[in-house]
């Protein structure tokens, strides 16, 4: 089975006094990068958090908000005395200087700047912890759902693409031996309108036609590519963490593709090898997403 690394999930869970509300989401990344959006009451267990994360999720981007909505939150008051007492002491020295009648009230002191302050005091850590423990396994699990489902879908895709590649690879293993033979003619036919009347040595014939079969063989490249084909296919069965595997395979894909595009003289097997290439190349995109 293989694994997607995009998905989403959510969770959440309750008790008499709070609600947890965990989302998680997940894209491709090169390793396991965990990301958190926290209220202040759970700062300290981001470590808990990230080993509850890697225990689900191997590979990916992961970014995790969780929100606490609970009854037992409320705005803490307090009133700074020092600050009062400065304007008190402030406002009555202008009074007197100005000869104003001093008509201080605590109405008008209160609404002084820095006078009076709020302060959100939400749930205790212990409080909400269990609640967090639950909806964060929930999303986790969600979002793991939703990351098969697009796994399913990328190999359905990528078993495709192999198809057509192995269809390519026979076609140009059927052309390989008759491009061979076309070439052998061809070069006794330049030998013999270049000699003319002179009697050119066999062996020396044979020694070029040597060299030209060597550097225009391409059969090691299709015994290479068959045996990459081949550890693909079995990656794809395997399932689990082949995306690593999967695009070193499809690197020396494309690497004997564009060997036998270059030793090939013939038309119809280089755009067979054109699309070796550009098959290649969408399933390394491809092969990107996946864990």
């Amino acid at each position: 089975m293989l694994i997607s690394m995009t998905g989403f999930g959510q969770g959440e869970a309750a008790n008499t006094h709070s609600t947890v509300t965990v989302e998680v989401r997940s894209v491709n990344h090169r390793f396991l990068d965990i990301a958190f959006k926290l209220p202040r009451s759970l700062q300290n267990r981001e470590p808990d958090i990230k080993e509850i994360v890697r225990g689900k999720i191997a590979r990916g981007r992961v970014s995790i908000t969780i929100a606490v909505e609970s009854s037992l939150s409320s705005q803490g008051v307090s009133i700074n005395e020092k600050v009062l007492e400065q304007y008190l002491t402030q406002l009555r020295a202008f009074a007197m200087r100005h000869k104003i009648d001093d008509h201080i009230t605590l109405d008008a002191l209160v609404t002084l700047p820095e006078v009076v302050t709020t302060k959100e005091i939400e749930a205790g850590e212990d409080e909400v912890w269990p609640l967090v423990e639950r909806s964060l396994s929930d999303a986790l699990d969600a979002c793991n759902r939703m990351r098969v489902e697009e796994g399913k879908a990328l190999e359905t895709d990528l078993i495709e693409r192999m198809r057509l590649i192995d269809r390519t690879v026979a076609a140009i293993e059927k052309l390989a031996p008759a491009v061979a033979k076309r070439q052998v003619e061809t070069l006794r036919k330049r030998v013999a309108q270049l000699a003319g009347d002179v009697t050119v040595p066999e062996d020396r014939i044979a020694a070029e036609i040597v060299m030209l079969a060597d550097r225009t063989d391409v059969t090691e490249e299709l015994t290479r590519l068959r045996s990459h084909l081949g550890q693909f296919n079995g990656a794809l069965k395997d399932g689990g963490e082949v995306s690593k595997r999967l695009t070193y395979l499809l690197q020396e894909m494309h690497r004997e593709a564009s060997t036998m595009g270059s030793k090939a003289a013939d038309t119809e097997i280089i755009q067979h090898v054109v699309v070796l290439k550009e098959e290649t190349e969408k399933l390394r995109e491809q092969v990107q997403n996946l864990e």
